[in-house]
Order: structure tokens, then C-alpha cells, then sequence
């Protein structure tokens, strides 16, 4: 009984682990690209937030080098403000970069739901085992509200930095505007599985 509880809650875990908040709804690759080509990738988040942006890229690199990609962040390559194209531009031109992956975020959609009010009753047992026919009923009612859900929508491109043209592009939705930052390895694991060798 014990190990049969213990075997339910491990696989609970790992479903809850499996799940993620961010799914790639679409993408594009340029034929020219090829997974194994990915050795040295410099990945820029383009964020006004400074602190989202570090540990967005910090979890991007992370994931990638996980996938044996040799990966570095923009606020470690060209510093703390805001990426420019011509600082991007001028580290890659000085440093032995493959790859540019560059992510922003491209929109925000809000959705919002009424969900109507609901009475439900609950037989909680009977008040003694004597009495068995005299049930004790409880009655919960729950008003109804407006549920409101944010999508962010993130656009990723991957650059060629030897012909300076975009080899990869695709659009993810992440549906907890809360966990972008957390989901950037998540994101990351499912670009590289997105790219065609």
C-alpha cells in the first residue's frame, strides 16, 4: 500500500514537472541551418526589465549548454545596458560567434471569462452510527467572477552571423506572465528540439 502511494506521488511529481507554461506555436528555418553548426551562440534578451533580462539569458545559456551548444549572454558580452544593435554587432564582428539568438517580447493578449456562480451540496455522514437514514448536508456556494488570463507572446530569431541572415524564427506563448523569466530554459530546450538537422 505504502510503495503503491509512493510509486503515485513520484509519478504525479514528474507530470507536474513536465508540464510547462510555454509551448512554440509556430516557426520557420532557413534550409542553410543545422543543429550541429550551433558551437559558439551569443544569446540576447531584449528586455527594458534589466534584471529580467539577465536572468532570462542566464537560463537560456544554461539550457543550451545542457545541449552541449557553447552559449553566452548579451549583459556578460557587450555589459548591463540595453543591447543595441551596433553593440551586438560590433562584439560579434571581434569574437568567434556562430549564432545569434535574440528574444523579445512581441505581445500581451489578455482573455477574459465569466465563470457563472455555483451552489453544490456535500452529505457529510450521518450525525451518529445509530441513525444511519439522517444525513448531515453541507451547501457551498461559490459567486461568479471574471477570470481574466495574460498571455505573453515571445518572438525568437536565430541569426547567421556569417551571412547576416535569419536562419530561425518562431513564436511562443507563455500563458503565466510570471514564470517568462523561469520558462527561458524551457523555451530554449524547445528551440534546439524545433531546429532540423
Amino acid at each position: 500500500m505504502i510503495a503503491t502511494a509512493r510509486a503515485l506521488f513520484a509519478l504525479c511529481l514528474v507530470a507536474l514537472m513536465s508540464c510547462s507554461s510555454t509551448k512554440i506555436t509556430d516557426s520557420w528555418q532557413a534550409a542553410s541551418l543545422h543543429r550541429s553548426d550551433m558551437k559558439n551562440v551569443l544569446v540576447v534578451g531584449v528586455s527594458g526589465n534589466p534584471t529580467n533580462r539577465v536572468l532570462f539569458e542566464r537560463g537560456f545559456v544554461d539550457a543550451l549548454a545542457s545541449r552541449g551548444i557553447k552559449a553566452e549572454a548579451s549583459f556578460q558580452a557587450v555589459g548591463d545596458a540595453f543591447p543595441t544593435r551596433d553593440a551586438v554587432t560590433g562584439y560579434v564582428r571581434r569574437n568567434a560567434v556562430d549564432y545569434v539568438i535574440v528574444t523579445r517580447l512581441g505581445d500581451t493578449e489578455v482573455t477574459k471569462e465569466r465563470v457563472p456562480e455555483q451552489v453544490r451540496t456535500y452529505y457529510t455522514g450521518p450525525w451518529y452510527p445509530t441513525y444511519a437514514d439522517y444525513w448531515n448536508t453541507v451547501t457551498f456556494t461559490r459567486d461568479s467572477y471574471v477570470d481574466t488570463k495574460t498571455t505573453v507572446v515571445l518572438t525568437t530569431s536565430i541569426y547567421d552571423v556569417r551571412t547576416e541572415e535569419l536562419a530561425w524564427v518562431g513564436r511562443s506563448k507563455t500563458f503565466e506572465v510570471g514564470t517568462v523569466v523561469r520558462e527561458a530554459g524551457e523555451l530554449a530546450h524547445q528551440v534546439v528540439d524545433r531546429i532540423h538537422n
